[in-house]
């Protein structure tokens, strides 16, 4: 019974890295400022890892920014112009 579990937790695990792997890394960051509709709220995101925020009710605010720095700038304009609460 043992053997079988860990026969299963290694096949399992094998199968996770080999998705990863298979997965195209993205070279460059891609942040941008999005803004949460219920609270607006906004937030840094890095598109770069190939995921979507969740949940997906938010609105992308700025254009693809290469550096946090870049992102981290926007953002304090944004909200000092009143188009975010934080």
């Amino acid at each position: 019974m043992l053997n079988r579990s860990v026969a299963l937790s290694t096949a399992a695990g094998l199968a996770m890295v080999g998705l990863f792997a298979a997965t195209p890394a993205k070279a460059e960051p891609d942040y941008r400022v999005i803004q949460w509709d219920i609270t607006r709220i906004c937030q840094i995101y890095d598109f770069g890892f190939g995921g979507r925020p969740i949940p997906s009710n938010y609105r992308t605010l700025t254009p693809p920014l290469r550096t946090f720095g870049q992102a981290l700038r926007a953002k304090q304009a944004l909200y000092n112009h009143g188009r975010c609460l934080i």
